[in-house]
Parts: C-alpha cells; structure tokens; sequence
C-alpha cells in the first residue's frame, strides 16, 4: 500500500533466496511482490530489472513479467525489515499458465520451447549492464569453481565422476568458450521457470526468474536448457533435438558451439549436483526445493555418457540444420 498503492489477499510462493508473494487484488486480477535477499549484490538486482524493461521494448508481445512503477515512479524500492537490513522490492505482472514440470508434453511442444528460448535471447541482444559479469556459480563457464563444494557429494562415485568433468572442463572446455558468441541471457530455462498452457502442453506461455542472468556463451544458455530435456529410454536425444531445431530456427546455432554442446550439457548437470548437495547440507530445511532438479540431473547425465559423443554431436548437428 506505502509504495505502490495496492492491497489484496497475500500468499507466499516457494523461492530459493528470495520472498515471494502473490497478490490477489479485488478485481481479480493479480500481482508478484518480490522482496530480495538482503545479501544480493544491488547492482545485479538492478541489472535483472533492467533487463526486464528491455524486453518490454524490444519484443511487447513476449510473455515474460513486466515492471510496474511504484506510486515515485521508480522501477524498485528498498524498505527496512524487521531483521533490520535493507532490501530491494519490486512490483510485478504475475503470469497465469501451467509450470512445465507439472505438465505432460503434447506433439510440437519442445519444437516451441527451442523457439521461444531463442526469442527471449533475441530480445535480449544489445543490452548490457556493468553487473553482466558478475561471478555466478551457476554460470557454466564458472564450473571451475565448484571443486570445493564436492566434498558434499556423499557419493563417491558421482564424486569421481564429477571431478572427471571439472577437470575436462579445465583441460579443454574452457580456453574454447573464449572463441564463442556471447551476450546477457536468461541462463535458467528450466521446468519450474517456464510456463505452458495446459497439463497437456503444445505451447510456452510464459518465462519467469531471471535471477540467474549473467553474460555468457549463447551455447551456455542453451545448454542449460537442454539438460533438463534429455529422455529415459531408447531415444534420449529426441526431445533436445527438438528443441535445438525450434531454437535454431529462430537463431541459427555455428558448429562450434554445437561441438560443444553435449560437454556444457554435462557441466550444467555438474553444476545442479555441486551446488545441490552443497546447499541441501547447510539448508537443511529448504532442502526438497534445493534438490528438486537433481534427480533428473543424474538421469541425463547417466543417459549422456552411455551414448557416443560422436554420435551425439552428428545427432545435435542434424537437429539444427534440419529446418
């Protein structure tokens, strides 16, 4: 009501760092209040609401959450706690729609979602911020930085597995992403961030959290978003390479960055399982939300490394070019 002149029923929604809730105002209509960790570096907080504004004008149309201006004028907030710190606040548009994770997919739904993650890239291209490049843990071209939280890793054999990875990634990985595309992008294109019309989904219809964004590989970005859509069974690939056709259809992918695609997938699954067990260990209550993406995680990385790199990357070749 002090900053934005709005009052309706409140409800908590489940984040990892953040405060969230729900605003249901009397019209019906709806709103997300986001309270942001006090800890969070201002200037990247700034950056992701930036961005946001971008996208408002560079592609209108595109579902993502819009900015509403507080009753100053202004883009944020900051208001003092009962814990006495300071935090950020931000007023948002809430998008109605299905959670991707929730939903079973319908013939031509990857196909869009490979679109639509290109779109929200597309929209993004031209804009930066100072905090761009900003450190991020689950920024892949980071992954050398998560040897110290695999001793959390309970698993000795997923941690041997695991530093394998780091150590490729090290030797080979990334002295090579310094010759790829790069620009700010969304960098968790995930089940739980991403919203479709239905149970039975044939369309995206909304991206939320954008507080992972960081400048990166574009191949990073999207190797984040097909780690998640790697299958059980006889034909893992066939929903990435979905996805990798819709995408490069939009934005056309070089083959460098396709070479390197199965290793970032793996790294990205690394990076899920590191900080996951690392953060689960010293959170132990908030530890279900934490681990929610790390069974599948494992269950890419198993179906990855029991294919041929080789054949994946002809496989991962032939999606994006078969348009």
């Amino acid at each position: 009501q002090r900053f934005y002149g709005i009052s309706g029923e409140v409800r908590p929604l489940s984040a990892e760092k953040d405060a969230n809730f729900l605003i249901r105002l009397p019209d019906g209509d709806a709103a997300l209040l986001k309270i942001t960790n006090a800890v969070e570096d201002r200037a990247v907080t700034d950056m992701q609401t930036a961005a946001l504004m971008h996208l408002a004008s560079s592609d209108p149309s595109l579902p993502v959450q819009r900015i509403c201006a507080s009753l100053s004028g202004n883009a944020s907030e900051i208001v003092r706690l009962a814990d006495g710190q300071d935090h950020v606040v931000r007023l948002m548009t809430f998008l109605d729609g299905t959670v991707l994770s929730s939903a079973s997919a319908a013939a031509g739904l990857h196909h869009a979602l490979g679109a639509f993650l290109a779109r929200v890239t597309l929209g993004l291209r031209g804009f930066f911020h100072p905090a761009a490049g900003h450190v991020l843990q689950w920024d892949i071209k980071q992954a050398g930085r998560l040897r110290p939280l695999l001793a959390a890793v309970q698993d000795a054999t997923l941690r041997a597995r695991l530093t394998a990875t780091l150590d490729r990634f090290d030797a080979d990985i990334a002295p090579r992403l310094l010759h790829l595309r790069a620009q700010v992008v969304h960098n968790d294109y995930n089940p739980h961030n991403v919203l479709v019309d239905g149970a039975v989904a044939t369309r995206p219809v909304g991206l939320i959290d954008f507080g992972d964004m960081v400048h990166t590989p574009l191949a990073c970005d999207l190797a984040v978003a097909c780690s998640y859509q790697i299958d059980e069974g006889a034909a893992p690939l066939t929903r990435m390479c979905e996805m990798i056709t819709g995408y490069a259809g939009l934005l056309p992918l070089e083959p460098a960055e396709i070479d390197l695609l199965p290793d970032l997938i793996r790294l990205r699954q690394t990076t899920t399982l590191a900080i996951g067990s690392w953060r689960a260990q010293r959170y132990p209550d908030n530890a279900d939300y934490i681990l929610r993406n790390a069974a599948a995680s494992l269950r890419g990385m198993d179906a990855l490394d029991a294919m041929d790199d080789a054949a994946t990357r002809d496989a991962l070749h032939a999606a994006a070019h078969s348009e």
